[in-house]
């Protein structure tokens, strides 16, 4: 009642328009809410005559928004929950995979099947992503990290992604780079999610023996400002006219809604409208129709000249989704095998990355939940803790808060969950890397060997 008040005194004081909302007691002792509207009319010389004023029982109105806000609540929560469940046994069948095809001793032929499993269980990790970005793209809180970047050198390592599917269904890939300013204020990985998901539709849409091409072009708007200007070309079932803006929805996929012979969910194009967006760009799609190909155009400002030579940043996309094992990467030894405590409640898991750590030369102590890593802590000295965040007996967090503030440990976070809210949680905790699972052995290696240098 005194914010009422307070609210009715500053607009008789000032004349101003009145809108609250507040709840009143009924006769029967209920509380219900109401919408206050007050206008003043005022006279020639704009003095207030009157006010004109509504009250309407919002109470109605007000519990199907909580509901909703409650229903949307629950639905993020069980996309996030589910994310980790299906994230978690992708991580040891990704390191064996990885850890088998780096085994000289195997024949090229079985090192090739072990990469194309790497691949798949990657894509599946970014069908999860997927579902996580909608998530955030609904609720306004997309992470964008803007960086100079070189789109040149990141549509080359998204076109690395798709190589082998186009090869497999005899698809001839053409490249025409023409422009000459591709450096970007831009997110690169979020960058390179945008030529992905183009890509891989076009793969995906166009018929054996398809062609598909992607060119740059400088494009100058009439400000004299410098945009960037990338087109996907491809000799694929085409779109149907109507459908042209239809395919940028959630869960749509035009004419071919129902049908599941090329499979997919429909977000990638719906996701990668939305980070263009962000960039301030502009997405659209081209098509003479059914049968006669599609062409998607990107442009996106800010142009300038490219940053020379190569940000470190990039590398470990590279790395995510492994193009071939013709050539296998010799297992990297670090200088100084470190001590390890390697904390997960997934026993597959744990096993598996208990391997691998011990093959590349490290000193490792497993713990399945939180009271044996504080055993284990207790009884011996550790340069590094790898852990999982949902424990048995606790949080991963909690784990570290402990190890860090008792034996100053330093950590690497492994989690199913990988929304920008866990990763600061993580951070707060003490972890200095948050890693999602499923970890590419790649990305982990590295991530360790930074821990070793001095």
């Amino acid at each position: 009642m005194e914010e009422t008040v307070r609210h009715w005194k500053q607009a008789v004081e000032t004349g101003e328009h009145f809108q609250l909302e507040h709840r009143f007691r009924r006769h029967d002792g209920i509380y219900r809410w109401h919408l206050s509207l007050a206008h003043a009319m005022r006279g020639a010389d704009d003095k207030v005559l009157m006010w004109i004023a509504s009250s309407t029982d919002v109470t109605e109105m007000k519990n199907t928004q909580g509901a909703l806000e409650r229903a949307s609540r629950s639905k993020d929560e069980f996309i996030a929950a589910l994310s980790h469940e299906l994230r978690t046994p992708l991580t040891p069948v990704l390191v064996a995979a990885s850890l088998l095809r780096e085994d000289l001793r195997l024949p090229a032929d079985v090192r090739e099947q072990l990469a194309m499993m790497e691949r798949n269980i990657l894509l599946e990790a970014r069908l999860i992503d997927d579902l996580l970005d909608l998530t955030a793209i609904t609720r306004g809180k997309l992470p964008l990290r803007a960086e100079r970047c070189d789109a040149h050198l990141l549509i080359g390592l998204a076109l690395a992604t798709v190589r082998d599917d186009a090869r497999g269904k005899g698809i001839s890939i053409e490249c025409n780079f023409a422009a000459h300013c591709s450096g970007l204020m831009a997110d690169s990985t979020r960058f390179q999610q945008i030529i992905w998901n183009l890509l891989r539709n076009a793969v995906k849409f166009t018929p054996r023996l398809g062609k598909i091409s992607i060119y740059t072009r400088d494009q100058k708007q009439p400000d004299g400002a410098g945009w960037l200007r990338i087109a996907v070309t491809d000799t694929g079932i085409g779109i149907e006219p109507e459908s042209l803006e239809q395919i940028f929805l959630p869960f749509n996929q035009g004419t071919l809604a129902g049908e599941h012979r090329f499979g997919g969910v429909g977000l990638g194009l719906a996701i990668a409208r939305a980070i263009v967006d962000l960039h301030g760009g502009r997405i659209s799609a081209h098509s003479a129709g059914p049968n006669r190909g599609a062409t998607f155009l990107v442009e996106l400002p800010g142009a300038i000249e490219p940053p020379t030579g190569e940000s470190g940043s990039l590398l470990p996309f590279a790395d995510r989704l492994p193009a071939t094992a013709a050539v296998p990467r010799e297992v990297p030894r670090v200088a100084v095998p470190l001590r390890l405590l390697l904390v997960d409640d997934h026993v597959n898991t744990l096993q598996t990355l208990g391997v691998v750590l011990r093959r590349d030369g490290h000193h490792v102590i497993t713990a399945t939940n939180i009271a044996e890593a504080l055993g284990a802590a207790a009884a011996n000295k550790f340069d590094l803790v790898i852990s999982d965040l949902g424990l048995p007996d606790g949080l991963g967090t909690e784990l570290m808060k402990t190890l860090r503030a008792t034996y100053g440990l330093r950590g690497i976070a492994l989690s199913g969950y990988g929304m920008e809210a866990d990763v600061a949680r993580s951070h707060e905790a003490g972890f200095t890397v948050h890693l999602v699972k499923p970890v590419p052995l790649a990305e982990l290696r590295r991530s360790i060997a930074t821990f070793g240098i001095s």
